[in-house]
C-alpha cells in the first residue's frame, strides 16, 4: 500500500514540475529586474529586464526563478515580480503600436483609393469627350448622307431632263436643220452654176 502511495506522490510531483517548466512569465509594471547568473542575485549581472519583458520560466526555488529570455539568455531573478499575464502597460503599448500600424495602413489605403478615384474621374471625362466626338462624327455623317441623297436626287432629275431634251431635239430642230441644209445646198448650187457659166463665157454671166 505504501508503494502505491509513494508512486502516486511521485507522479504528482512530476506533474507539478512539468506544469512549472516552460511557462511564460512577464515582468510586472513599472519595474526593472536584474537577471543574474546565479540564484539569490549572485554571480554576474546578465541583463536588466524592463517591464513587460517576456520570459520562459525554467525553474523556481523559494523567492527566485530561473528564466530564459527570447534571446536565449538564462539566469535567475526574483519570482515575486513575475506575473502570468502580460502587464496592462505592455498591452497598451502593443495596442498603440498596432493602432499606429493600422492607421498608417488606413492612410495608405485612403491615398490609394483617392488615386483610383482620380483615375476613374479622368477615364470618365475621356469617355464623355469620346462620346461627344462620336456624336459629332455621327451628326456629320448624317449630314453627308443627306447631302449625297440630295445630290443623287438632283442628278436623277438632271438625267431625266437631259433625256427629255434628247427626245425633244429631233422633233423641233430636225425640220429646221433640214431646211437650213436645203437652203444652203440650193445657194451653193446657184453659186456653182454661176461660176461655171462666167468661166465658160469669159467672165460674163449668161444664163
Amino acid at each position: 500500500m505504501k508503494y502505491y502511495r509513494d508512486w502516486f506522490v511521485g507522479i504528482c510531483l512530476i506533474g507539478c514540475c512539468f506544469s512549472v517548466f516552460a511557462e511564460t512569465r512577464y515582468v510586472t509594471d513599472e519595474l526593472q529586474l536584474s537577471l543574474h547568473e546565479l540564484i539569490n542575485s549572485k554571480g554576474k549581472l546578465l541583463q536588466r529586464l524592463n517591464s513587460g519583458t517576456e520570459l520562459e520560466l525554467l525553474d523556481e526555488e523559494g523567492l527566485f526563478a530561473k528564466v530564459r529570455t527570447k534571446e536565449g539568455i538564462e539566469g535567475w531573478t526574483k519570482s515575486g515580480f513575475l506575473i502570468a499575464r502580460k502587464p496592462a502597460r505592455a498591452q497598451l503599448l502593443e495596442m498603440q503600436a498596432q493602432n499606429q500600424g493600422l492607421t498608417s495602413k488606413l492612410s495608405a489605403s485612403e491615398t490609394a483609393l483617392k488615386q483610383v478615384q482620380n483615375q476613374l474621374a479622368r477615364i470618365k471625362d475621356q469617355e464623355e469627350q469620346a462620346n461627344a466626338e462620336l456624336q459629332g462624327q455621327l451628326k456629320n455623317t448624317e449630314n453627308v448622307v443627306a447631302a449625297l441623297d440630295r445630290i443623287q436626287q438632283e442628278n436623277e432629275a438632271l438625267r431625266q431632263h437631259q433625256s427629255n431634251m434628247i427626245s425633244a431635239i429631233p422633233l423641233k430642230w430636225g425640220a429646221t436643220a433640214a431646211a437650213i441644209c436645203f437652203v444652203l445646198g440650193l445657194m451653193a448650187g446657184i453659186l456653182l452654176f454661176d461660176y461655171r457659166s462666167r468661166k465658160r463665157h469669159g467672165g460674163y454671166r449668161i444664163y
